[in-house]
């Protein structure tokens, strides 16, 4: 047992001695009974107090955190990211705004932490769109990603990748013609700004 246990309830036992005597003093006139009611009460109680099992207390999980530690990295604009489109886009159908997905083919290592895994999402978005038509024969679209999905932990972070453009190429004798990216075609894409990573300190 505790130091702390036995501190506990020692503190007990004296604080129900001391309101018993006061309900002894106020007794006193009622006569003898009362007086053996209230005693029998007072050895009940240290009973309880003596007897009562303490929980010990619970490691607060903020303590915990504190003391977690992390080094803190950057990623430079100018990286580039090869990635392999998950979306197929169109420039005769697509719209602005529309999502586009691609799955990071190599992992971002600096120092040899790695950064970004291999397998991570990146979300984007068509940000330019322009059918093919007698006006403009060349179909055209543009692109650009602003979030990164871990591959293990699912959290997210704001990217910034420089615009790709996609347009279309005439054959012989076609008058105008849109331009069609497939699902699954590689691309190699440039951070326009750079990246700030985190990473909890190794044991």
């Amino acid at each position: 047992m505790s130091i702390g246990h036995i501190s506990s309830r020692l503190f007990l036992v004296l604080l129900t001695a001391f309101v018993s005597a006061g309900r002894l003093h106020a007794h006193t006139v009622a006569g003898p009974g009362a007086v053996t009611q209230e005693i029998n009460r007072c050895l009940m109680i240290v009973r309880i107090a003596a007897t009562r099992r303490t929980e010990s207390p619970q490691k607060p999980f903020a303590r915990q955190a504190k003391g977690k530690r992390y080094d803190d990295y950057q990623v430079p604009a100018g990286t580039p990211l090869v990635v392999r489109l998950r979306t197929s886009l169109d420039s005769a159908s697509g719209q602005v705004d529309d999502a586009v997905r691609a799955t990071l083919l190599s992992a971002v290592s600096q120092d040899g932490a790695e950064l970004i895994p291999k397998g991570s999402t990146l979300h984007g978005k068509v940000i330019d769109v322009e059918p093919a038509s007698k006006q403009k024969p060349i179909g055209r679209l543009v692109v650009e990603f602003n979030v990164i999905e871990h591959s293990e932990t699912h959290s997210l972070a704001t990217i910034q990748t420089r615009s790709v453009p996609f347009a279309a190429t005439l054959e012989p004798k076609e008058k105008f013609r849109d331009v069609r990216v497939e699902s699954g075609e590689e691309l190699t894409l440039t951070l326009a700004i750079p990246l700030k990573v985190r990473l909890p300190k190794a044991q």
